[in-house]
C-alpha cells in the first residue's frame, strides 16, 4: 500500500509537472501583440475569412494572400474563402462556419444589410465576428464584437482636398465610383461630396458613374465621359487607385499629357505610385492590404481568446503626392 501511494504521488507529481510545462508553452506561444494570454494554442484556435472579391483587384488579391500567409505563420486553424462579390455565397459561407462552431469568423462584407440575418445567427450561437475593410450596415453592427479597417470618410475627405487644391478651388471634375450600396462607395461617395461642397464650391461635378471597383470599366467609363464632355473635364475622383489606372488609360488613349487632368484616387496601387512619380496621378492615400488583413487576424485571435478590444481600430491612410512619394514604399499590389 505504501509503495502503491508512492507511485501515486510520483504519478501525481509527473502530471503537476506536465501541467505547468503544457501552460508554460502556451504562455510562450502567445505573441507579443496579443496583450494577455492564449486560452488555447493557436494551433487549436478555429477562424473562418471571407474576404469580398479577391478577383476583382490587386488590393482585394493582397488581403486574401496575406491573410492566408500569417494565419499559416501564426500556426491558426484558418480557412480563407472567396465568395466572389456575391452576398448569397457570402451568407452560405457564414452558415457553413456557424454550423462548424468556429471560435471567431472575419467579414469582409459583399453587401451592407444582405449579411445581417448570418451575422446574427453567429451571434446568437456565441460566434463573434469581426468585420473587416467595410462596415456592414447599422442595423447590424450591434452584433459585431468589432471593426477593422481605414477611414473610407477621411480618405474621401482627404482625395477632396488634394483635387480641389490641385485646382485652385475651381473647374469642373468627374467621378468614377464603386459599386452602389457598398458601404466603402456610400462613405467615398458622400463624405468627398460634403468636403467639396463646403470647401470647394466652385468646382463643378459634371457626371457621375460607377465602375464597380474595375479596372476596365473605369476605362470605358472615363472614355465615355471624354467623349461627352472632351477639354471640360479639369479633374477626376476615382473610389480607389485601381480605377484611377483605368482612368489614366484613358486619358493617355486621348494622346493627353501628365497633368493635363488631374487624377485624385483612395487606396494607392503600386502602378499609382509610380503614376504619382510621373506625374499621371495626382494624389491618393496610403492603405496596406497587409496592414488591413493582419489587423483583422490580430484582432480576432484576440477576441478569441477573451481579450478586451476597441470596437473600431483603424489603418493609418496618408495622403501621397509627388512632394512626398518616395518617403512610402512602393505597394507590392
Amino acid at each position: 500500500m505504501r509503495i502503491n501511494n508512492k507511485i501515486a504521488m510520483s504519478s501525481l507529481i509527473c502530471m503537476i509537472g506536465m501541467g505547468v510545462m503544457i501552460g508554460s508553452a502556451q504562455a510562450a506561444d502567445a505573441p507579443d501583440w496579443l496583450g494577455g494570454e492564449l486560452k488555447k494554442p493557436l494551433s487549436e484556435t478555429r477562424i473562418g475569412i471571407t474576404v469580398l472579391y479577391p478577383g476583382s483587384n490587386a488590393y482585394q488579391a493582397k488581403y486574401a494572400e496575406t491573410a492566408e500567409s500569417y494565419t499559416k505563420e501564426l500556426g491558426l486553424d484558418a480557412t480563407v474563402m472567396d465568395p466572389q462579390g456575391d452576398p448569397a455565397t457570402q451568407f452560405n459561407q457564414l452558415q457553413d462556419m456557424i454550423s462548424q462552431n468556429l471560435d471567431v469568423i472575419v467579414l469582409w462584407p459583399t453587401s451592407q444589410n444582405a449579411l445581417i440575418p448570418a451575422v446574427r445567427q453567429a451571434a446568437r450561437a456565441g460566434i463573434p465576428v469581426i468585420t473587416s475593410n467595410s462596415p456592414i450596415g447599422e442595423a447590424g453592427r450591434r452584433y459585431i464584437a468589432a471593426h477593422t479597417g481605414p477611414d473610407d470618410c477621411a480618405q474621401a475627405e482627404q482625395a477632396a482636398e488634394m483635387l480641389g487644391d490641385s485646382l485652385n478651388g475651381e473647374g469642373n471634375i468627374v467621378v468614377v465610383e464603386g459599386t452602389p450600396g457598398y458601404t466603402v462607395s456610400i462613405l467615398r461617395k458622400n463624405c468627398f461630396l460634403d468636403k467639396m461642397e463646403d470647401a470647394y464650391p466652385k468646382i463643378k461635378i459634371l457626371a457621375s458613374q460607377t465602375a464597380e471597383w474595375n479596372r476596365e470599366k473605369a476605362q470605358t467609363v472615363m472614355e465615355t465621359f471624354l467623349t461627352k464632355f472632351g477639354d471640360e473635364i479639369d479633374g477626376v475622383y476615382a473610389f480607389d487607385d485601381g480605377m484611377g489606372l483605368g482612368v489614366i488609360s484613358a486619358l493617355q488613349g486621348r494622346g493627353m499629357k501628365p497633368g493635363d487632368v488631374k487624377v485624385v484616387t483612395c487606396n494607392l496601387f503600386g502602378e499609382g505610385w509610380d503614376a504619382i512619380k510621373s506625374g499621371w496621378e495626382t494624389g491618393s492615400n496610403k492603405q496596406s492590404a497587409e496592414d488591413d488583413a493582419i489587423l483583422a487576424i490580430q484582432t480576432a485571435v484576440k477576441i478569441a481568446n477573451g481579450i478586451a478590444v476597441p470596437s473600431q481600430s483603424q489603418i493609418e491612410t496618408p495622403k501621397i503626392q509627388a512632394y512626398n512619394v518616395d518617403q512610402f514604399e512602393r505597394p507590392s499590389w
